[in-house]
């Protein structure tokens, strides 16, 4: 993950997290036909857990992993039923957590803030923590005109935009096969931010 990204989030985590909190993703409403009933479920990258929150009032056995100690400590302020769910780690050099084998991961506007180069592994790792076919829900943008200095925006946080064909590819070269895919809005109201969501799959092994 690049470092300067972790590093504003570690910094702001309080803020962060309840803005985050005083807004619901688009990308929940598709929980629900994204994983299978009673799934194993890890979320990479996981905020202030209000989608991990959600997921286990639908019933599945949930976990996150996130780069800073300090968002942990928020989702678990926000969402006490995550306490002991939730561990320290970050792509692209991800060792599948709480015992791999999931049904599904969760990857919602973490994608974009890793390297182009790095991608290969992210996604390698992505898939190593998945059992066969489990699903993968993953968010990036596609439309980003905010961002101030190359690919950062004022915050210096990498925002790698409009490149969801190639990660795509690299899920697809890695086995997995789209399921759906759809455009949504910026959750948080924000016209230069628009976004990408994939559902996909791993293939039998």
């Amino acid at each position: 993950m690049d470092q300067p990204t972790v590093a504003f989030y570690s910094a702001n985590a309080q803020t962060v997290a309840a803005r985050y909190e005083s807004v619901i993703s688009s990308l929940s409403s598709h929980f629900s036909t994204a994983f299978r009933p009673h799934s194993k479920l890890l979320d990479i990258g996981f905020g202030s857990g209000r989608d991990l929150a959600v997921l286990v009032e639908q019933g599945h056995d949930c976990y996150g992993v996130d780069p800073t100690k300090e968002l942990i400590a928020e989702a678990q302020t926000y969402h006490p039923e995550l306490v002991g769910r939730l561990v320290q780690g970050a792509l692209p050099e991800l060792v599948p957590p709480f015992g791999g084998a999931f049904d599904g991961v969760l990857c919602s506007a973490v994608l974009m803030h890793i390297p182009s180069d790095e991608l290969p592994m992210a996604a390698k790792s992505i898939t190593n923590c998945l059992r066969p076919q489990g699903r993968l829900l993953y968010s990036v943008p596609c439309k980003r005109l905010d961002l101030v200095v190359g690919d950062r925006d004022a915050n210096s946080r990498l925002f790698v935009p409009d490149q969801h064909d190639r990660i795509q590819r690299i899920f697809g070269d890695l086995g997995m096969s789209l399921v759906s895919s759809w455009t949504n809005e910026d959750s948080m109201g924000r016209d230069a931010v628009e976004w990408k969501s994939v559902l996909m799959e791993l293939g039998p092994q």
